[in-house]
């Protein structure tokens, strides 16, 4: 097994200076590297510097970049043509906000509740995407990025102002949901599931547009909820994995040489990883402030877990429903059975290393991002 360089200690600075050569010899120029992500979320923290930074020292200092969190360079729902237009170079994207763009992707999306342990849902979607799934790298190539993997956030769970452990108590609530599956889960509920990008939860639940935030429970921190909202309902309510916090403008990766392109895929395989235990930790390190920061957390109702249990099974006929009509994928069923199987497969194979992440990364790489090649990616 070939193994992967050493996490790199995350640092505090969220703007690294430096220059970039983007392409083998162009004249150095900074890279840009956008997120509407506040700094403090994992996929910032974990995923996006200490990214930049080993690839700034895996190549001698030719390639870096300049972070644009928080929106500041480009929003949740303008990230897509943002990248394909070459407005940054590196960016992360959510990819629920495009099914008619990323209809594959979409799919993905909608079997969210499947799988329990971030890390492995992780590299379940990245060998889903690159090597079983073509419509995936097709989608990705017609709207002009290369994505190199995806990540699993901890589980959802229920953030508000109120004790929502009952169904009765979600009656009529306004959920920002994170996506088709979960809106569908709360009008099941009798909740109101309402759409909003990433960087409008707070200013929507502090204005009383939401009552509820969909998000693991280190978005208390991370998006600064705790201010105005203590309290979270553990109802486990799967994980956001259809997105790509490494998506490469296409301009960019083909101005890059096949050397550089190596770098960025190596380092992703770390970056995957240390992302989903990174939000895994945000969790555990929220809680551990519990009492500091006078937060509550509520057990669910038998009642309201099992209308979870009774959702999901009348539900597949709408997933395969949707992927065919709206999504036009004309047979989704083998490609749903494929992402279930590789999650059990990433399960057990992770048991034995669950708590070390460059082994896991490791494996990664050699099982999936090695067999990539990067050549042809994209083109």
């Amino acid at each position: 097994m070939r193994k992967l360089r050493t996490m790199a200690p995350v640092v505090a600075a969220f703007t690294l200076i430096a220059s970039v050569a983007v392409s083998g010899n162009a004249t150095a120029e900074e890279a840009r590297y956008a997120t509407f992500l506040p700094p403090k979320n994992p996929a910032v923290e974990y995923g996006a510097v200490p990214f930049m930074e080993r690839v700034e020292k895996d190549s001698n200092g030719e390639m870096s970049y300049k972070l644009f969190a928080g929106a500041s360079l480009l929003g949740g729902k303008n990230m897509l043509h943002g990248l394909r237009d070459g407005v940054a170079d590196i960016g992360q994207i959510i990819f629920g906000y495009f099914p008619s763009e990323l209809p594959y992707a979409a799919l993905v999306a909608d079997m969210a509740i499947y799988g329990s342990f971030p890390p492995a849902v992780t590299a379940a979607v990245t060998e889903f995407n690159f090597l079983h799934c073509q419509g995936c790298l097709d989608g990705y190539k017609e709207n002009g990025i290369v994505v190199l993997g995806s990540v699993s956030t901890s589980p959802y769970q229920l953030l508000g102002k109120e004790d929502l452990s009952t169904v009765e108590s979600l009656k009529g609530k306004k959920i920002r949901t994170a996506g088709a599956l979960w809106s569908r889960w709360a009008s099941y509920v009798g909740a109101v599931p309402v759409s909003i990008a990433g960087d409008g939860m707070y200013e929507a639940l502090s204005r009383g547009q939401v009552d509820v935030i969909m998000q693991p429970v280190g978005a208390l921190r991370s998006y600064s909820f705790w201010d105005i909202a203590r309290k979270a309902t553990l109802l486990n309510l799967g994980t956001y994995r259809s997105w790509g916090i490494y998506s490469i403008s296409l301009k960019y990766w083909n101005s890059l040489t096949v050397p550089q392109r190596e770098i960025l895929m190596r380092n992703a395989a770390i970056g995957l990883i240390q992302t989903s235990k990174g939000y895994m930790k945000a969790d555990e390190e929220v809680t551990a402030l519990a009492d500091e920061k006078k937060l509550e957390f509520y057990e669910p109702s038998d009642e309201l877990k099992k209308s979870v249990e009774e959702f999901l099974k009348a539900d597949r006929a709408t997933v395969v429903e949707t992927a065919k009509i709206k999504y036009q994928i004309a047979d989704p069923e083998p490609l749903m059975d494929k992402l279930v199987e590789l999650i059990g497969k990433w399960e057990k194979q992770f048991e034995p290393i669950k708590n070390d992440e460059a082994a896991m990364a490791d494996m990664l790489w050699d099982q999936v991002l090695s067999k990539v090649d990067v050549r042809t990616l994209g083109q």
